[in-house]
């Protein structure tokens, strides 16, 4: 063996600043999507008569029971919300997480005097969304 001696560098490396990342609190989805869901009950049950009470059906669609769409909307970066009506013509209001959104459109029966035809209005509500993101 050789008797040379290595000496090993010396290597400055520079401070990094110290990063603000949220806490896992603050960052958590689950916490984040249960506020929303409260916040969807709350906002609901100001819409109920009298004799109503709010209700939950953990959704596995069926052809049972479809809904009369009203409205379709999101919130946030996962939910998709649908509002309507059931075929009793009780509200209805579903919050389905993006990863499991499947819909299956369905012909129902008119329930008033005329079908309530959304998809102008879904289109022009886009259009809206469209010009907003493109300011």
């Amino acid at each position: 063996m050789s008797n040379d001696s290595f000496e090993m560098p010396f290597l400055r490396l520079p401070r990094l600043p110290e990063l603000n990342l949220p806490k896992f609190e603050e960052a958590n989805p689950a916490k984040w999507a249960h506020e929303r869901i409260v916040r969807s009950i709350i906002a609901f049950e100001e819409e109920l008569e009298a004799d109503q009470e709010i209700g939950a059906r953990l959704v596995n669609f069926s052809a049972r029971e479809p809904i009369h769409i009203d409205d379709v909307g999101y919130w946030g970066p996962d939910f998709v919300i649908f509002n309507g009506k059931n075929l009793d013509g009780n509200p209805v209001e579903l919050i389905q997480h993006i990863s499991q959104v499947n819909v299956l459109l369905v012909a129902i029966k008119v329930t008033t005097d005329k079908p309530n035809r959304i998809g102008f209005v879904l289109a022009k509500k886009l259009e809206g969304e469209k010009e907003e993101d493109d300011e």
